[in-house]
């Protein structure tokens, strides 16, 4: 995949396998790059849109005023939004290398387990964790 990341981007894009996904993200994912779920968090759970302006003319800088910009970020604070994170990031590692299907499952579950071990309060911790482990295993 890292040849040409261009062409392999484009290939999986037009592939029709691949699900939604941040475009920018699935560059990362080729890439075996740690991917920043604050970046999931806000592409799939941001409550305003952001338009590409391209397809929709002049409509489209009142559509964007109306409806306000998407945040590049939205920080995952909780263990519900991480797991919702994670499975979306899992499905798309997946779909491009589902040699790591067991790998994403025993990290989602060794996740899970200290989630459930730790207090409420502590959960910021864990993801902490997760982001400094993940960082490491990708470099």
């Amino acid at each position: 995949h890292t040849l040409d990341i261009k062409e392999a981007l484009h290939s999986l894009l037009r592939s029709g396998i691949a699900p939604v996904f941040p475009k920018a993200l699935w560059k990362k994912i080729l890439l075996d790059e740690a991917v920043d779920f604050d970046e999931v968090n806000a592409f799939f759970f941001s409550t305003k849109l952001e338009l590409d302006p391209a397809p929709l003319g002049a409509a489209a800088s009142t559509l964007q005023q109306a409806l306000g910009r998407r945040a590049d970020k939205k920080t995952v604070s909780s263990s519900i939004v991480w797991f919702r994170c994670f499975d979306k990031y899992s499905a798309a590692v997946e779909t491009v290398f589902p040699f790591r299907r067991e790998e994403l499952r025993s990290w989602r579950q060794h996740i899970d387990d200290l989630f459930t071990a730790k207090t409420e309060d502590s959960h910021t911790r864990v993801i902490a964790y997760d982001i400094a482990a993940r960082k490491v295993i990708a470099s």
